[in-house]
């Protein structure tokens, strides 16, 4: 989308609510669609009311899906786990390995995301595949964001109320990726971020000015992810 007028509507799939950036699910299946099979086994590790977990179970995946909130879970899976993410000893809670692992919109809640990362290791079978998702600072409008007013987009003090807590850039995650031995096989970027944005009732802002008429300039003498509002990895664990 390279121009809106509108606030982009809240999502729902299966009438479940997708707490996410806007088109931020249907890109990350569009993403892992080439490296799943009918029948695999699946971990939504970090799985909220379920939406993404339901798309799961509609492309013929077996699903177990856990949270810390298992009251607000509104899907069909197999399994269905409470389990606190920041605690320790996680791969205990589990009777099996997976196929695959996805940590959607998940790593930015959590406290230590090198221990995230190494739990689901512990939790993907060898040669398994990982899916990690967190918003993207490093979009045009988050640096943007970070030039006039010292905070990255989705990591500012309106954010914690959405329990957004560890900013990281590819940068940082590619890092931590290297040191638990696992291998990038797509990155890529997925939510709505339009280049013109007029949809805020405060267009008339320093940002939103800057925003949609000085940064368009720059924009094409950017390098790294630019687009999107989530990062998107999947990974292969060695």
């Amino acid at each position: 989308m390279l121009v809106t007028f509108k606030p982009l509507r809240q999502q729902y799939y299966n009438n479940i609510f997708q707490k996410a950036a806007h088109n931020l699910h249907k890109d990350t299946a569009d993403a892992i669609s080439a490296y799943v099979n009918k029948g695999m086994y699946v971990l939504d590790f970090g799985c909220g009311e379920g939406a993404f977990s339901s798309r799961l179970k509609d492309m013929n995946l077996k699903v177990d899906s856990c949270d810390i909130d298992t009251d607000q879970f509104k899907a069909t899976v197999d399994n269905l786990i409470k389990l606190d993410l920041n605690r320790d000893n996680i791969a205990d809670n589990f009777d099996k390995k997976y196929d695959m692992v996805i940590g959607m919109e998940i790593i930015e809640h959590l406290e230590n995301p090198r221990k995230y990362i190494r739990d689901i290791k512990k939790l993907v079978k060898p040669e398994g595949t990982i899916v990690i998702t967190t918003p993207n600072i490093t979009s045009f409008e988050s640096r943007l964001r970070f030039f006039m007013r010292g905070n990255f987009v989705s990591f500012e003090e309106k954010s914690l109320a959405f329990g957004h807590i560890t900013p990281l850039s590819p940068f940082q995650l590619e890092t931590i990726f290297k040191e638990c031995n696992l291998k990038v096989l797509k990155r890529t970027y997925g939510g709505t971020l339009p280049v013109f944005d007029f949809s805020f009732p405060g267009f008339f802002t320093r940002f939103r000015m800057a925003r949609n008429f000085i940064l368009p300039l720059f924009r094409p003498f950017m390098s790294g992810i630019t687009k999107g509002r989530s990062v998107i990895y999947v990974l292969k664990s060695q």
